[in-house]
C-alpha cells in the first residue's frame, strides 16, 4: 500500500472514530517527514477553522477511548496539538489530489440574447439556449451528472460503464450516448424533453416516467403531476441552436420567457386572458422584437405596447 493510500484510510478511519493511536502517529510522522509542506487550500477562513475543529475533536474523541497505560494524558493531547497541524496539512493535500478536482463545480449562466456551447470533461458537447444555466463537476465520477435549469441540447459521447444524467427540477434523464434536448426554465410550468438520435430514460421522483427514442417528446406538467408523450420534427428539435426562435404549440407563457430570454424585455401579460391560444412560432434570431412581435399579432388576435425594454400584451377585444 502506497502512501496516498494509506493517508486516505487513515483519514476514513479518522471520521468514523475507528482510527488508532499508532496511525495517528504514522500520519504525523509522515506529515514531518516531508520536504515541502503540502499546499492548504480552503474555501475560506470559516471552512479552515471548521475543518480544524472537527479534526481535533476526531483525535481527542479517539485518544480518549484508548485505555492502555503506557499513553499517559499528557502525552495523549501532545500527539492531538501536534497532529492538528499535521492532520490538517495532509487532508488538505488530500482533498487536493483527489477530491477537489472532481467536486469542484463549473457554474454557465448564459446572458439574454446569447447562447453558449460547452465541451463538458468527457467530450461530450452542449448547447445551451439563453438564459440557460447549467452545473457540472470539473471531473466526471462514475455517473456523468449535470443540473440544469433552461434550455441545453446535449450530444453525448457513449460509454457504457458511465451513464450520463441531466437534473432538473423536476425529471432525470439518463442516458448512455445520444443527442436530445432538454427545456426545464423553472419559472415554467412544464419540463420538455426531446430525443434527436438514440434513446433516453425519463425519471420523476426517482421513478421511471418512459423511455423516449429518436423523435420522441416527452412533456412533464408540475401542476398537474402528469406527463403526455408524442413524436416531433427531428429537423426542428434544435433549431434554436442554429439561430432560430423555434415552438411548436407552446403556451404564451413559454412564448413570452423564449422573447424575454431572446431580447432582454420585460413582458405583462395577464394570464387569463392569454390562456387560450397555443402558439407556433418559426423565425431568425435576427428579427428585432418589433418584428417578431408584429409576427405574433398578425396569427393571433393580441396587441402590443413597448416602452423601451418593458413590453405589454393584451389580447384584441373585437
Amino acid at each position: 500500500m502506497d502512501a496516498q493510500d494509506k493517508i486516505a484510510k487513515i483519514l476514513q478511519r479518522l471520521e468514523t472514530g475507528t482510527c488508532t493511536p499508532q496511525e495517528l502517529q504514522w500520519l504525523q510522522d509522515w506529515y514531518e517527514n516531508q520536504s515541502e509542506q503540502p499546499m492548504h487550500t480552503f474555501r475560506d477562513d470559516a471552512h479552515k477553522q471548521q475543518l480544524q475543529t472537527d479534526m481535533l475533536q476526531h483525535i481527542h474523541a479517539q485518544l480518549e477511548q484508548v485505555q492502555a497505560p503506557v499513553v499517559r494524558m499528557r502525552y495523549r493531547w501532545h500527539i492531538a496539538a501536534a497532529l492538528l497541524t499535521g492532520v490538517v496539512g495532509a487532508c488538505s493535500w488530500w482533498f487536493l489530489s483527489n477530491w477537489q478536482p472532481r467536486h469542484k463545480m463549473i457554474i454557465v449562466q448564459v446572458a439574454t440574447g446569447q447562447q453558449q456551447e460547452l465541451v463538458l470533461p468527457d467530450s461530450s458537447r452542449v448547447w445551451l439556449n439563453a438564459g440557460a444555466r447549467m452545473e457540472y463537476p470539473q471531473e466526471f465520477g462514475n455517473v456523468r451528472t449535470v443540473k440544469l435549469d433552461g434550455e441545453g441540447f446535449f450530444d453525448i459521447k457513449q460509454d457504457e460503464q458511465h451513464p450520463f444524467e441531466v437534473h432538473t427540477a423536476e425529471l432525470n434523464v439518463q442516458v448512455l450516448g445520444t443527442s436530445f434536448d432538454v427545456k426545464a426554465y423553472g419559472t415554467l410550468d412544464e419540463t420538455q424533453v426531446t430525443v434527436k438520435t438514440g434513446m433516453v430514460k425519463v425519471l420523476h421522483a426517482q421513478k421511471g416516467l418512459d423511455v423516449l427514442s429518436a423523435n420522441d417528446q416527452l412533456i412533464f406538467s408540475r401542476s398537474a403531476q402528469q406527463y403526455m408523450k408524442s413524436k416531433a420534427d427531428n429537423q426542428q428539435i434544435n433549431e434554436w441552436a442554429n439561430g432560430m426562435i423555434s415552438l411548436s404549440q407552446v403556451g404564451f407563457a413559454e412564448l413570452a420567457l423564449t422573447l424575454e430570454n431572446q431580447y432582454g424585455v420585460h413582458i405583462r401579460f395577464n394570464p387569463a386572458e392569454m390562456k387560450q391560444d397555443e402558439y407556433t412560432l418559426r423565425c431568425s434570431k435576427q428579427l428585432t422584437i418589433t418584428q417578431v412581435l408584429d409576427l405574433v399579432s398578425s396569427i393571433h388576435p393580441v396587441q402590443y405596447d413597448i416602452k423601451e425594454k418593458d413590453i405589454t400584451i393584451h389580447r384584441k377585444s373585437f
